[in-house]
């Protein structure tokens, strides 16, 4: 017996010290299974999303609407058709910026900008109503917005930030018949950040023979237009043909039909320090923040200008071959080709969204890092 329990006695020291082992990983690095999660994910999740009709987006300068709905296998509207009036529905938080860009992106195509926005964040975190106070900085596109603001409450119990997500996504539907759209007129469904081109919607509102659903993929970029992700881009953004009963505000799939290089999606793309910190605790993922320093200017400009993520996480990646491509900091990219015009035609106010501008505005003096 006695010699039984010495020969097991270093197994069992084995599996003392491994458990010790254990628990001084997971004191140290609360978060490590977390981490060790997502290196593993494409062993055990897979994208929630497919597209069975990819359709190439054809455009170069110079192309007559007639050769560009013929090159997507559609027909140019007749001129006794009526055009389908358009209207860009977002929801709206803080991205001041990112809202002047759309509207000046879209004004020419786009008939009503639908904004919903609230006194709440979707995290329950109160806040000042961003768009009536800065109202004046959109006196230029008075004649074609609609607004409205709708009330949010602190999250109870067990109530995750989804449950004040989806109360804004209802309120929008909503919101929409109000504005007045009718049957068979187009609408966006996007972020305020998820920039549909001009030249999409101009292509769409052309052309008979599209899908009546259809997801518009946008390039992804992180911090500005100097950091492009170089994954397949965000296939969110949708436009729809509005069919009443039917018809849901929506950030998901809705349809098996993507057009490809639609616009630009530019995630976190803030002026000011200010705004990365408010927006990290007030988003739907905001338990990303796991540590305090993430919060620390120091650390945010840092992210900014290296490409490194604000979160300090591994990217979220549904094969071994994409995750390791994407580990690390993002490449920066020296060109401004292909961006919005707005952006380039006032390249000193939007410096910060353009190579070499990583530098924010807050409590950071200018190379302080």
């Amino acid at each position: 017996m006695a010699a039984r329990i010495f020969r097991r006695r270093p197994l069992l020291l084995v599996m003392v010290m491994a458990m010790m082992a254990i628990i001084f990983v997971l004191k140290v690095f609360p978060y490590f299974l977390v981490d060790l999660g997502y290196l593993a994910r494409p062993l055990w999740d897979q994208k929630g999303y497919q597209f069975d009709n990819v359709i190439v987006h054809h455009y170069a300068e110079g192309m007559s609407l007639q050769e560009r709905c013929e090159a997507h296998g559609w027909t140019l509207r007749s001129p006794g058709r009526p055009t389908p009036k358009v209207y860009d529905a977002v929801i709206f938080s803080v991205e001041l910026d990112m809202l002047e860009i759309r509207l000046r992106e879209l004004w020419d195509v786009v008939d009503k900008f639908v904004i919903l926005e609230s006194n709440a964040t979707f995290t329950g975190l109160f806040k000042e109503e961003s768009f009536k106070v800065n109202k004046e900085r959109f006196a230029f596109a008075e004649s074609k917005i609609v607004y409205k603001s709708i009330p949010l409450f602190p999250l109870e119990r067990g109530q995750e930030p989804w449950y004040n997500e989806g109360k804004m996504r209802d309120g929008m539907t909503h919101f929409l018949m109000e504005a007045g759209i009718q049957r068979g007129d187009l609408v966006t469904f996007s972020d305020v950040d998820e920039i549909v081109s001009g030249r999409a919607i101009e292509l769409l509102k052309a052309c008979e023979g599209a899908p009546e659903s259809l997801h518009l993929m946008t390039r992804n970029y992180l911090y500005s237009y100097e950091f492009p992700v170089g994954d397949e881009g965000m296939w969110r953004t949708s436009i729809h043909r509005w069919s009443p009963g039917k018809s849901r505000y929506a950030h998901h799939q809705t349809s098996n039909s993507v057009l490809t290089d639609a616009g630009w999606h530019c995630s976190f793309c803030f002026r000011t320090i200010q705004e990365f910190q408010f927006k990290m605790q007030a988003y739907s993922h905001s338990d990303r923040v796991r540590y305090s320093y993430l919060m620390e200017p120091e650390w945010i400009q840092r992210a900014i200008c290296t490409g490194r993520d604000l979160f300090g996480m591994f990217p979220e990646a549904y094969s071994f071959q994409e995750l390791f491509s994407r580990i690390g900091a993002i490449p920066k990219s020296t060109s401004a080709v292909g961006l919005p015009r707005y952006v380039l035609e006032n390249r000193k106010r939007f410096k910060f969204l353009l190579p070499g501008g990583c530098q924010r505005e807050g409590p950071l003096s200018h190379g302080q890092l």
